[in-house]
């Protein structure tokens, strides 16, 4: 009896799925649309992430979510999730630009040490330290890609602190201007808060 019921029960499913109205979600296609990941060219806004070297292209949401989407993982990759949470690595160096065009080549030693003269030279440039400050998980990271020496990092360290705790007498001992406080406390803060100290 149990199982004439049972089958009776799937004979009657199987009929409203083969026959059920036109308007129902084909939720196949649904959740294929929704979680698509593409491959060829160009990517589509929606999912604009092109996995390098694979052209898989996926959604901004599947990013640093814990999960590999491309084949290689590096949606995934720790340097990738942490600057995506930094300021863009251009604006970084416009504002490095701006402060070396205010105060001159070397002005940045005093952030960064004498490895900062020259306009970042011996850092490998401007540029090169905009991308350290993106990706470098934390300071001792950023220390490590410029090879920066101990004194250094703790010096740094130590402006980065000052901002933390709200004193700009740090800022301003380093030369500063009143105009320029804000700005410089303000990308300084960028990066603290996304674990540069941590």
């Amino acid at each position: 009896m149990i199982c004439k019921s049972s089958t009776n029960l799937a004979i009657s499913l199987a009929f409203i799925v083969l026959f059920r109205p036109a308007k129902t979600i084909d939720l196949a296609r649904f959740y294929g649309h929704v979680h698509s990941k593409r491959s060829g060219d160009a990517c589509h806004p929606y999912e604009p992430f092109k996995c390098p070297g694979e052209g898989t292209c996926i959604s901004i949401q599947y990013l640093c979510d814990g999960a590999p989407d491309c084949r290689n993982g590096y949606d995934e990759d720790p340097r990738l999730c942490t600057a995506a949470r930094r300021p863009p690595v251009e604006e970084t160096a416009s504002f490095l630009q701006s402060l070396l065009a205010s105060h001159g080549p070397n002005y940045l030693e005093k952030l960064f040490g004498s490895k900062a003269r020259d306009a970042l030279a011996p850092l490998g440039g401007v540029n090169m330290v905009a991308i350290a400050l993106s990706e470098s998980q934390t300071i001792e990271d950023f220390g490590a890609a410029l090879h920066l020496m101990r004194s250094d990092l703790e010096h740094l360290r130590s402006v980065f602190m000052a901002v933390e705790n709200g004193d700009l007498g740090m800022l301003k001992s380093l030369g500063i201007k009143d105009s320029e406080l804000g700005d410089v406390k303000f990308f300084l803060e960028k990066l603290v808060n996304t674990g540069f100290l941590d």
